[in-house]
């Protein structure tokens, strides 16, 4: 109990009041005061001093008095490996595990296959599907038109509508020739002023 309460003193806890009295009176406290302190340095690393030369024959010298306690040893036959395979447990378990096994194998070689398929499946599905191009080239309407000679024509004009073109045509480069004479003489102004 002395010991405890000698820790405890150490470790900087209140402890009895009479226990530095006994501390100075008692030899063998002190001895422990100084055994505890020189383990906590060695813990903390404190110490220059690790165990010490004479530790190995301090620690023999402990050991030697010792009585040493003998065993004495039972031999027990260890079954051989043929034994345990010839043994009736292990024929009935055998028995017992042996379909479920081949039931667990075929299971797993069905399963692979059944993966193996649908992933197979899978990719050609993704191969079968058009591709999204990278510029669209069809037109918003999304009708194509065809450019062959052969390709009939919706919208082919008749001999009518070839010929109001035209006079619409001869109507705006008639107005343009008017409308460039009428300004030309302020177009000419303007340029020989800048000149």
């Amino acid at each position: 109990m002395q010991k405890e309460q000698l820790s405890a003193y150490m470790d900087g806890e209140q402890v009895e009041a009479g226990l530095t009295d006994a501390l100075l009176k008692d030899e063998e406290l002190q001895e422990s005061w100084q055994a505890f302190h020189a383990v906590r340095a060695v813990m903390r690393k404190e110490s220059s001093l690790f165990l010490g030369a004479d530790f190995t024959a301090k620690m023999a010298g402990l050991i030697e008095p010792e009585e040493v306690k003998k065993v004495d040893v039972i031999a027990v036959s260890q079954p051989e490996l043929e034994d345990a395979h010839n043994s009736a447990f292990m024929q009935k378990l055998k028995a017992f595990f042996a379909p479920m096994t081949q039931v667990a194998v075929a299971a797993g070689v069905c399963l692979v296959a059944v993966l193996g398929v649908q992933s197979f499946n899978n990719k050609n599905d993704a191969s079968n599907l058009p591709e999204t191009p990278v510029l669209q080239t069809l037109p918003f309407n999304n009708s194509v038109q065809e450019v062959s000679y052969n390709a009939p024509s919706k919208d082919t004009l008749t001999s009518d509508q070839l010929e109001q073109k035209s006079r619409r045509i001869g109507a705006m480069l008639q107005n343009y020739e008017l409308q460039r004479r009428m300004h030309a003489d302020a177009l000419n102004v303007s340029s020989n002023s800048q000149k």
